[in-house]
């Protein structure tokens, strides 16, 4: 009983509105990747049905939040924010904070190395999800390169 009731507000019983900021961030990554997913991948760009690559989204968009609000928060929290600015909200000690470096690093290579694709539940989705959204950069980065070239001839031009 005690435990849990250190971790409520004083004031009013209930948790401080820091206590959810992991979840908020983690979900707002999440739904970010989705409705990118949904808005910017065409048709051209998806192989699979396209509810596979938006729940691949989904699991992308929550494995980074999750890093980012479980590992890069806390340690931001801890060394980076002033305590007088929120004087009642809870800041992880830094030797704690500290600790999530090794594990985040580690995570940080295991999503940008692709390695979640051989997972055996959810490498299906994330294969999905990366195939469309490397299809996608190919066509954006074709349409930068297009205006690349057309800057470049009209520059030759002006300058003979």
């Amino acid at each position: 009983m005690k435990a849990g009731a250190a971790a409520l507000n004083a004031s009013g019983g209930i948790p401080h509105v820091w206590s959810f900021v992991e979840a908020i961030v983690t979900g707002g990554f999440t739904l970010l990747f989705f409705l990118f997913a949904f808005f910017f991948f065409k048709p051209a760009h998806v192989e699979h049905h396209p509810n596979r690559v938006y729940v691949g989204a989904a699991l992308q968009g929550f494995i980074i939040g999750a890093l980012v609000a479980f590992a890069v928060l806390p340690l931001r929290w801890a060394f980076f924010v002033d305590p007088s600015l929120i004087p009642d909200a809870p800041i992880p000690p830094k030797g704690i904070a500290s600790l999530s470096v090794i594990p985040m690093l580690l995570l940080l290579l295991v999503v940008r190395r692709g390695f979640l694709a051989r997972a055996p539940l959810i490498g299906r989705y994330i294969r999905a999800y990366r195939r469309a959204a490397l299809k996608y950069e190919i066509d954006i980065s074709g349409t930068r390169l297009a205006r690349l070239e057309a800057l470049d001839a009209r520059s030759k031009s002006t300058e003979l």
